[in-house]
């Protein structure tokens, strides 16, 4: 300190002080204005699903029926995209997502072309293709599912998972929240949104209970089921398709596993594709 500082009086050290903190205040509103003038604006809301009369509140999700999404299947001249996000039930070739739009294209009459995922370079690197001959615009299928993830992978990798505006998602997940049930809705729920909020146009969504696992896991995987449940249930825009039950319900559910008790074996894989179609015939 000086001696021209250790000579001012206090009332001349508090005003200066007073002074200075007054300075900063008013530095420190503008700056706050100007962050707030840059911040991004936020992305278009999601349209509030359509839900059935009987429950309440609402439901940032789906802007559209599955089923009328899923009516443009019969505009033949018009590529008919859907996403798939799940895990390694349907992964591989042989599995149900494969076998299932094979079946579809076939029933329709067009070509198929599905993308398979490749869960250790993160992107698609298989194509298959089927019904080359047939008229009309093709079936596309992103295939995204990966071995051993959850929807919050799907969500992290969705830049490249879901590379063009589909006309319906299929979402094939929860095997893998057993360490953690409750979080299988919620991560299904952010994925959906981060979806709908990429594209104008309206999307369907269908949302599958998987099938039961019968390992050490079975009963916390019992708990995914009531946590997709009570989430997907209400939302009647939202298709629920009960895989789990369908396995349930078979009379040969020891033949539709592998030795491990958790995956579908070549018939379970058979098995799940047809409930899917079915599901979907259904609603339509």
């Amino acid at each position: 300190m000086t001696r021209r500082d250790a000579a001012r009086s206090p009332r001349t050290v508090r005003w200066r002080i007073t002074a200075i903190l007054a300075c900063a205040v008013v530095a420190a509103s503008i700056v706050t204005g100007v962050i707030a003038a840059v911040r991004p604006v936020d992305s278009r809301p999601v349209t509030i699903a359509q839900q059935d009369p009987e429950t309440g509140g609402t439901a940032v999700l789906a802007s559209i029926p599955f089923t009328e999404a899923w009516s443009r299947i019969s505009q033949a001249d018009t590529p008919f995209v859907v996403t798939v996000a799940g895990d390694s039930t349907g992964n591989a070739p042989g599995e149900w997502v494969d076998r299932a739009f094979h079946t579809l294209a076939a029933e329709k009459e067009r070509p198929l072309v599905i993308h398979f995922w490749n869960e250790e370079t993160h992107k698609y690197d298989l194509v298959s293709r089927a019904n080359s001959d047939a008229e009309g615009a093709p079936i596309v299928v992103w295939n995204g599912s990966a071995s051993g993830k959850t929807a919050a992978y799907s969500l992290k990798h969705i830049d490249l998972l879901v590379p063009e505006q589909p006309d319906a998602v299929i979402i094939n997940h929860g095997l893998n929240n057993v360490r953690n049930p409750d979080s299988a809705a919620p991560q299904i729920q952010a994925f959906v949104r981060a979806v709908d909020e990429r594209w104008e146009e309206t999307i369907g969504y269908a949302v599958i209970l998987e099938n039961p696992r019968f390992d050490r896991w079975k009963e916390p995987f019992e708990d995914v089921v009531s946590n997709v449940t009570d989430w997907a249930q209400p939302l009647s825009n939202v298709l629920l398709i009960n895989v789990y039950e369908a396995y349930l319900d078979s009379e040969n559910l020891d033949q539709l596993l592998f030795d491990d008790r958790l995956h579908p074996n070549t018939a379970g894989s058979q098995f799940t594709a047809q409930v899917v179609l079915t599901a979907i015939q259904d609603a339509s």
